[in-house]
């Protein structure tokens, strides 16, 4: 049939919206009207000028492929820089799954709840973990904290018992060390408590909870037993509590998982024949064709240099503290050297950096610390003596580092390795000071003997003095702690004095630190204050 003129368009679109309405005059529905429209769909396009249903929100493309992450060796604040990466790496390229590729022997526990804390705000991802080698420890409990668990054949899982390991700078010192016994405290606290939390993440994944317990530490036998046809595993209070429930004939005992003060570990195999994990998988692309993920894109991520960085600084982060603070009193001690201050202000700005890239030091503490150097500075060059801005600054320098290296401001009571970490930080960092302090007083007394540093100082010497000293040329003696100038005793200072510095006194070459102002060197002083290890001068007015 020939199309219909465009001026005859509208009135058959009207006559259709009445008819479909049934002559009625209120206004139809969208479907009615689309079906009364049907028929005229030959004739020309009429859909600009019916009723159209709300445009229904484009829909989000399905996620599809997968990013794999590399969980290999002791745990560090390198895997968990990379692991939020990867997970919003994830995100942005809409991906479906996040596989962690684990072989690593566990680590400290703190870095074991971050990872599983980042792991667990995937959100919308599918996570997986893929048992290469092993999953120690540590590792075991991020292991079955993802949704789906796969293991290579000829790899392991377990042995997570709680140790503890003494260690200087990070690193560990000595053999580690069992906690006790059944009759410790401490060993019932923390075994306790890392007990249910493996049996926790078990639960929440669908996995047997009495095997992922006996990882820390069995407390009492693990059976398998079969109820109503159905394969169970069970400590012994859940078995006495079956057979008061079902009779010695409603169930069938299998076998003894795990004896009584055993540590369990499962060679993969074993795994999956007690259904604590999803099945095996003899490599990657295997993994990936039983997730349904092989046809979709894999990015394998790497550790960037950013990510090693952290380790690095983490690792070392109490020598730069250290260093970073001698640096600082070398620079406090020689004004105007330069140098010291420069190294100073470097270490301690790696050491920070390092907090900051694993998440522990935020703006908060940074501005602390700064604000902490600089009323250290008020009382070393513009109010020397008053002693309320340097202790203020000390105390805020102190309090900064202590927030920049904890997790929390306070120990945690209910969260015992947390609690143990906790003290064991802020023990390193009490040495940490307690180093830099005998450093600094160490330093104070070699600097003269230092070949580069004491040409800073102006170590004294026996012959003429320069012209700094005046037409007379007095000769310097060497420094005689004993010697206290009379007030009002006249010199010329031989360094510049910003506020401290050297000044010549009756031909005695001394320390000495101004009222306030800064004295050029060569300027005429006079002695102002003498106490106990203290001489304050100030600039004599220039006479004609």
């Amino acid at each position: 049939m020939p199309a219909l003129p465009s001026r005859l368009l509208a009135p058959l679109a009207l006559l259709a919206l009445w008819i479909g309405a049934g002559g009625g005059a209120r206004a139809v529905g969208a479907t009615a009207v689309a079906a009364t429209l049907a028929p005229l769909a030959p004739l020309a396009p009429l859909a600009p000028l019916a009723p159209q249903e709300a445009s229904a929100a484009p829909e989000a493309p399905a996620r599809s492929g997968s990013v794999v992450v590399p969980i290999v060796g002791p745990l560090s604040e390198e895997m968990v820089a990379l692991t939020v990466r990867s997970i919003r790496l994830a995100h942005q390229s809409n991906a479906r799954a996040i596989v962690f590729e684990i072989d690593t022997e566990g680590g400290e526990v703190t870095l074991m709840d971050r990872l599983i804390d980042e792991i667990e705000k995937a959100g919308e991802l599918q996570t997986v973990a893929y048992v290469t080698q092993k999953a120690a420890s540590a590792g075991s409990l991020i292991a079955i904290s993802c949704q789906r668990l796969y293991m290579a054949p000829g790899s392991n899982m377990g042995s997570a018992l709680v140790i503890m390991m003494p260690q200087l700078f990070g690193v560990p010192i000595g053999g580690a060390e069992r906690i006790g016994g059944e009759d410790d405290a401490l060993f019932k606290k923390l075994v306790g408590h890392y007990r249910a939390h493996w049996r926790a993440k078990a639960q929440a994944n669908g996995r047997p909870a009495a095997l992922a317990e006996a990882f820390v530490y069995a407390e009492s036998p693990v059976y398998e037993v079969e109820v109503d046809g159905d394969v169970r595993y069970v400590t012994q209070s859940e078995l006495d509590n079956l057979v008061a429930t079902k009779g010695e004939e409603g169930l069938r005992r299998l076998r003894t998982i795990c004896e009584k003060g055993a540590v369990l570990n499962l060679t993969a195999q074993e795994a999956f024949e007690v259904r604590m994990i999803d099945g095996l998988a003899v490599s990657r692309a295997d993994l990936l064709t039983q997730l349904g993920l092989a046809s979709g894109t894999v990015t394998v991520v790497e550790p960037s240099w950013s990510e090693r960085l952290v380790g690095f600084l983490q690792s070392f982060g109490l020598l730069f503290l250290i260093g970073g603070m001698i640096a600082i009193f070398v620079e406090i001690k020689l004004p105007g050297f330069g140098l010291p201050g420069i190294l100073g202000a470097l270490l301690l700005g790696l050491w920070m950096f390092g907090k900051y890239l694993a998440g522990l030091a935020e703006v908060t503490e940074l501005l602390l610390i700064a604000f902490g150097f600089a009323l250290v500075a008020v009382e070393v060059f513009l109010v020397p003596g008053t002693m309320v801005a340097g202790v203020c600054g000390a105390l805020a320098v102190v309090a900064g580092l202590a927030m920049a290296a904890q997790q929390t401001l306070l120990p945690e009571s209910d969260r015992p390795y947390a609690d143990a970490a906790w003290w064991s930080t802020t023990q390193s960092l009490t040495f940490g000071l307690v180093a830099s302090c005998v450093g600094m007083i160490a330093l104070a007394i070699l600097l003269p003997r230092i070949p580069i540093l004491n040409r800073a100082i102006l170590r004294p010497g026996t012959g003429t003095a320069p012209s700094l000293a005046g037409p007379a040329g007095l000769a310097l003696d060497a420094i005689d702690p004993s010697y206290r100038p009379a007030l009002g005793t006249r010199g010329v200072a031989l360094t510049v004095l910003r506020p401290a510095g050297k000044v010549v006194v009756d031909g005695r070459e001394l320390d000495a630190v101004s009222e306030g102002e800064w004295i050029e060197a060569g300027r005429a002083i006079e002695v102002v204050t003498v106490e106990p290890g203290r001489l304050v001068v100030r600039a004599r007015a220039a006479t004609a």
